[in-house]
């Protein structure tokens, strides 16, 4: 009879705290990503989104250093993560609901220049303070914007470009789908 893994052996393993499923990192590509093909990926994720379906693009969440001192035991691990760039979209009713992370400009987490504020503005992302025809805005502190399905690549590229525009280095980013 074989031992039974402990958890931290056992590659399966499941959090209960997690909700979310987790794909591995785009294994279809092979080496470095560019904007193009991250662009062609999102948009092809978005043909088979169902009802209530995510796609999260993300990179990986920098961890903060470890507090130390008396009162580093008073802060909760939560507070411990450093702000990393990520992009959602839902889907629901045949519109794309797309969120993007919020720079200390609009009130968000992630630290930007004054020229990546307005150059995200340029390329189309709508502040948290502005109003859409399509639907209200988020109660949250992220750029947004909301499309019709049939506008799914203006969505992938919104994405591409918030991204390009924040300089992460898309070899590292990765894609969930959520629901």
């Amino acid at each position: 009879m074989q031992p039974v893994p402990r958890p931290r052996d056992n590659p399966l393993r499941v959090n209960a705290a997690v909700t979310r499923l987790s794909c591995p990192p785009l294994p279809w590509l092979d080496g470095p990503v560019d904007a193009t093909q991250w662009q062609e990926r999102i948009a092809s994720e978005f043909t088979g989104l169902g009802q209530r379906e995510f796609v999260i693009v993300s990179e990986p969440e920098p961890s903060a250093p470890e507090p130390t001192g008396f009162l580093a035991r008073l802060r909760s691990a939560a507070s411990r993560s450093a702000p990393s760039r990520w992009g959602q979209v839902l889907c629901e009713d045949e519109v794309l609901y797309a969120e993007f992370v919020g720079t200390q400009h609009i009130g968000g987490t992630w630290e930007a220049s004054a020229e990546q504020h307005e150059a995200l503005r340029a390329a189309g992302w709508l502040t948290p303070d502005e109003t859409d025809p399509i639907a209200p805005a988020p109660a949250v502190p992220h750029y947004w914007r909301t499309v019709p399905r049939s506008e799914a690549a203006l969505v992938a590229s919104l994405l591409v470009d918030a991204f390009r525009i924040l300089g992460a280095d898309f070899s590292t980013l990765t894609l969930k789908r959520d629901k």
